[in-house]
Order: structure tokens, then C-alpha cells, then sequence
């Protein structure tokens, strides 16, 4: 089904094709947890990055520290995201016309044709439209027929993209043309036209769609001085320069950054961990391997009172009992293990 654009004295248009694209979505992540904060069956690890800072992690990883940030699976689910982010973009870009990959094509230039059987356009007029067809098809290699009518079609079609398009394929079955269907009621004491623009679906790649849209709505500019000719001259030469050439509709830029915030979250997530990790197996390599990870998982540390024999938290300093100091340097203080 090829674009229909049309328009009458009181304004409006209609009408593009469409083309949709569809995609699942999936995410993935290390399997790794890394945290700020102590979680269940975490392990507290400090380290020093390249600048010097101290930074402490709660992880599930109890080698954390001593292999780098940088696995197989990372790699694979990293190379995943950027894939099927790319497919989604492509998707969206086709959809919304957001880059178009202009060339020209091969019509048949016999295409080029005017028919004025409302007898809007003076002899000299015909010619320099004829010459302007010719320019448009040079450039695009799309060849487009006039056709001028009076309203008599309404007696027999519901609506003038019905008529433009039996016309467009009674000249000839290709979809490389375009045809520009023009009536106006000569009866009327008032200069009422109607139009319609239809093109096949082979236009699309000298005619993108925004191209498409900036010749309908600089013909309608046009027919304000009541002149097809004008009308026509100023419409095409405003796009001349747009045709057959690989285009980027600025204004619809904006439509894929939520595409670029939804994966900027799985990436910044997952190579904030592998950088944690790296500045990790660095600090544990320029130390001799010393380890890094810090209390054993899942296990509160009480101490004895040197005086009262009390258990309390290794994180009290005082007894609460009898009052007595605990310090970590007290030689009589005793450390036992308990595990809840």
C-alpha cells in the first residue's frame, strides 16, 4: 500500500504508511552481589582504588578480591545488551522515520505526465511544470503525473484517494511513481480544490516520509495564491535537495533516549560491580594476595568478661553488667565464636 497526502481550500492533509517493528526485552547481571550495606550472608571487604580511597563492600562472594571483575558470562551478557539495544534502536528508527537511507530510483520517465482536464494551468504554465517534473526526476529518479479534474468525481468515488489511486495504476503497475490529483469546482462562485498526493512504495527510498510531509504542507502554503503552478514549483523546490540522500529527522531524536536510559541502568550496574572488582584484584595482587575479605560469614563475635566471665558484643566497650572495660588490647579478654 503505497502514501496518500491530500488537502482542500480549508486545510488538512491525510495519510503515510506505517511500518512497525517488534522485540522483546530481557536483562541480565552478574551473580555477584555487591553492596553497601551488610545484607544476609554477606562478607565485609575494605580495599583501595587507584586514587588511594578506602572503600567498604558487603558481598555474597567469598573469593571477593581475588579474581578480577572480568568473566565469560560478563562478556556474553554485556555483548547481549548491546545487541538487543541496537536491535530496538534500528526498530525504532524505522518506525519513526528517524534516519532515512536515501537513493534514487529507476522510474519510467513516460510516467512524467500532465493531464489538465480542469483547465487550471495556461499553456506556459504546462511547460514549466513539465520542466520541473523533469528536474524532480533527475534528482530522484521518480517520475510524477499531474492530473487536474473538476469535483464531477464526486458523483461516483466516496473519497479522492480512491480516484487518485485507480488513476495512479491505470497509467501503469509500478510502485517507483508518483501521481498529484488536482480538482477544483469550476461551478462555484468560490475557488474551492481538493487535492491528493499518492506515491508507491518504492518512493520511500528517494521520498522519505518527513520529505514526504514537507511537500504536502509547503503545497498547501503554496495554493494560498490560488496558482497550481506556483503551488507546485515552490512545494518541490523546497524539497530537492532533501530527495535520494540519507536524511536524519533531528526532531524525532528525543523519542530514543528512553531506549538509552532503560539500558544505561543493566550497564551501569553491571560494570559497577566489575570495576569494584578490578580495583579489588588490584589492591590484592600489589599486596602479596593478602585477603582482603573480613568477618566470616554470618557469625556475631562476643567476647568473656575478664571480670564477671559475662559474654557481650565484641561492639561494647564497657560490661553491662559490672561495668568492667573490654578492650581489644586487654590480654584477659577472651573472644569466642557464636554463630546464629
Amino acid at each position: 500500500m503505497g502514501r496518500h497526502g491530500g488537502g482542500s481550500r480549508s486545510g488538512g492533509r491525510s495519510g503515510g504508511s506505517g511500518r512497525s517493528r517488534g522485540g522483546s526485552r530481557r536483562s541480565g547481571g552478574s551473580s555477584s552481589r555487591i553492596s553497601k550495606r551488610p545484607f544476609s550472608g554477606s562478607y565485609s571487604c575494605t580495599y583501595y582504588d587507584r586514587r588511594g580511597r578506602m572503600h567498604t563492600y558487603y558481598t555474597n562472594d567469598s573469593s571477593f578480591g581475588e579474581k578480577s571483575g572480568w568473566n565469560v558470562g560478563i562478556v556474553i551478557i554485556l555483548l547481549f545488551l548491546v545487541f538487543h539495544m541496537c536491535g530496538m534502536l534500528s526498530g525504532l528508527v524505522s518506525d519513526i522515520d528517524i534516519i532515512s537511507f536515501g537513493k534514487k530510483i529507476n522510474g519510467n520517465p513516460e510516467r512524467i505526465r500532465i493531464t489538465d482536464k480542469a483547465d487550471v494551468l495556461t499553456e506556459k504554465e504546462e511547460a514549466d511544470v513539465k520542466k520541473l517534473l523533469k528536474d524532480v526526476y533527475d534528482v530522484s529518479g521518480m517520475p510524477v503525473t499531474v492530473y487536474t479534474d473538476d469535483f464531477s468525481w464526486k458523483n461516483k468515488y466516496y473519497d479522492l484517494k480512491v480516484y487518485s489511486e485507480e488513476l495512479y495504476y491505470s497509467i501503469g503497475i509500478e510502485e517507483d511513481a508518483m501521481i498529484i490529483l488536482f480538482t477544483a469546482d469550476n461551478s462555484s462562485d468560490f475557488y474551492d480544490w481538493e487535492y491528493d498526493m499518492y506515491c508507491g512504495d518504492d518512493t520511500i527510498k528517494c521520498l522519505s516520509d518527513p520529505t514526504f510531509d514537507k511537500l504536502l504542507d509547503n503545497f498547501q502554503k503554496g495554493m494560498s495564491g490560488q496558482k497550481l503552478s506556483e503551488a507546485l514549483d515552490y512545494a518541490w523546490k523546497s524539497v530537492m535537495n532533501d530527495m535520494a540522500k540519507i536524511t536524519i529527522n533531528f526532531k524525532a531524536l528525543p523519542a530514543i533516549i528512553p531506549i538509552f536510559l532503560f539500558y544505561s541502568i543493566f550497564f551501569v550496574s553491571i560494570l559497577r560491580d566489575v570495576k569494584i572488582k578490578n580495583d579489588a584484584y588490584r589492591y590484592y595482587k600489589e599486596n602479596n594476595g593478602k585477603t582482603i575479605t573480613g568477618a566470616s560469614q554470618q557469625t556475631v563475635y562476643y567476647r568473656e568478661c575478664p571480670n564477671c566471665g559475662a559474654s557481650n558484643s565484641s561492639q561494647l566497650e564497657v560490661c553491662p553488667y559490672c561495668g568492667s572495660l573490654l578492650k581489644v588490647s586487654d590480654e584477659n579478654s577472651k573472644y569466642i565464636n557464636s554463630n546464629f
